[in-house]
């Protein structure tokens, strides 16, 4: 037995530990059906005897517990026996080869980016509700290749998947808004597969494709869109700029907004650090986040890049959907979090979604005063689909929203007319009172 013969060993249970993490993100709500007991993980049977010569047996029995997390930390761990023998003294058996845990198994068969890939894809559809949990679960099992792969801006990639196939199941009206034509084309075959009608009715749709446009279902117009858009652009485009984006990992920017604990490479002190998605939710394991007490979240990249300082507080760029990435981060319980958007009907439909996970989220300008004080920089803004009202807002939030429901025109104020020092008062006035007292800081800030 080598450390070979282990790693080949584990990666041949990869297969039922995805289907086992399918099942628990897929009926997360309901865990009546399904037991988190993977790990630990024993891998030791069927494995082969060590070398029965002692000199053979001894270099195996070193190698396999020198990579061990008995002598590294991580990794596999071992159940070790010591005997005696009348040939050879006293001699070690190992009796067992197991995982104590998730990171341990993922990090030493080298599958961990693509693991965090599939939760964070599953987490995005499941918030969207794009499939009841069962029928998601199935789905899932069967398309574990696209839910693990790599997609530039993984979270506005799910989510625009996710809303196509919504509007088709749906039966929506109206065109399908914010989503691009050419992402529609790519990216069609998998759209289809969570459609709710099969594939029967697809077949349907690309044979009587001809059909008048009274009589054309939400399927067969997002298919044809599709079609055109290949026509228009040439394929090979089209291909390239798919497979480019696939290449490219999911990072997250943040800063530090503390003087006195600046982020530290070594002897670098960086402006801003960007890290990929499946170590960033690890974040906690470092030192970066040495006297944080609140992670404030920033939809404008100019605003996260020129936000004052404020002691302890980290900032990361969280653009529109994509904060939703964040939802992985299990360290945000231990945190004060605050989101700071534009004041329109988007950004309150995010800070919604994003409450789904972390409900205590807090908010700085998004209420009506701020939308008053700064009215006159206010511009045109799209309003959600179907009169839809984000169901995680509080009673100041929703009345704000109501507002911008009944302004036809220059409904948002995007957060970068919001002079820095004004968001900066909110901000330390939020640190400091906490959120039941948060009218009266908006009202100090006011005054």
């Amino acid at each position: 037995m080598t450390v070979g013969d282990i790693k080949k060993k584990a990666s041949e249970f990869f297969t039922e530990y995805l289907n086992h993490t399918i099942d628990i993100c897929c009926v997360n709500a309901d865990k009546k059906d399904v037991d988190d007991d993977f790990f630990p993980l024993d891998i030791s049977k069927n494995f082969s005897r060590l070398s029965e010569s002692f000199k053979e047996h001894s270099q195996e029995t070193l190698e396999v517990f020198l990579h061990s997390k008995n002598k590294t930390g991580v990794g596999y761990s071992l159940d070790v026996e010591y005997v005696n023998t009348r040939s050879n003294g006293r001699k070690s058996i190992i009796k067992s080869v197991y995982f104590e845990n998730e990171n341990d198994y993922l990090d030493f068969i080298n599958v961990k980016s693509r693991v965090e890939n599939l939760k964070f894809a599953l987490a995005i559809l499941s918030m969207d509700k794009v499939l009841p949990p069962t029928e998601l679960r199935g789905w899932a099992k069967k398309h574990v290749k696209d839910l693990t792969a790599v997609y530039e801006d993984g979270a506005v990639f799910w989510h625009n998947i996710g809303q196509c196939a919504l509007w088709v199941n749906k039966n929506t009206k109206g065109p399908l808004q914010y989503i691009p034509a050419e992402f529609v084309a790519t990216n069609k075959k998998l759209i289809q597969s969570l459609f709710k009608n099969g594939e029967a009715e697809i077949q349907i749709v690309s044979a009587q494709k001809k059909l008048e446009p009274q009589n054309k279902s939400p399927e067969k117009k997002i298919l044809e869109e599709a079609e055109h858009v290949v026509e228009k652009n040439e394929v090979e485009s089209v291909a390239t700029e798919n497979v480019a984006r696939e290449s490219k990992p999911f990072f997250i920017r943040f800063r530090s907004l503390s003087a006195d604990n600046p982020l530290k490479l070594g002897r670098l002190v960086p402006k801003e650090v960007s890290l990929q998605l499946d170590d960033f939710v690890h974040l906690n394991q470092t030192n970066f986040l040495k006297e944080i007490t609140t992670v404030l979240i920033v939809n404008d990249e100019s605003v996260f890049q020129n936000f004052p300082k404020s002691e302890h507080v980290l900032c990361i760029y969280g653009p529109d959907y994509a904060v939703n990435a964040l939802k992985l981060c299990e360290w945000f319980s231990r945190y004060q979090l605050i989101y700071f958007g534009d004041i329109s009907e988007h950004c309150f439909d995010v800070l919604s979604a994003f409450r789904n996970t972390w409900m205590k989220t807090e908010t700085i300008c998004m209420d009506g005063n701020t939308w008053e004080k700064f009215v006159g920089s206010t511009v045109p803004g799209s309003h959600l689909k179907n009169n839809v009202v984000p169901k995680n807002l509080n009673e100041s939030e929703k009345n704000t929203f109501l507002s911008l429901r009944l302004t036809s025109d220059r409904n948002k104020l995007p957060q970068e007319k919001i002079p820095m020092d004004y968001a900066l008062q909110f901000l330390d006035a939020i640190k400091i009172c906490g959120s039941e007292e948060k009218q009266t800081a908006e009202e100090n800030v006011e005054s």
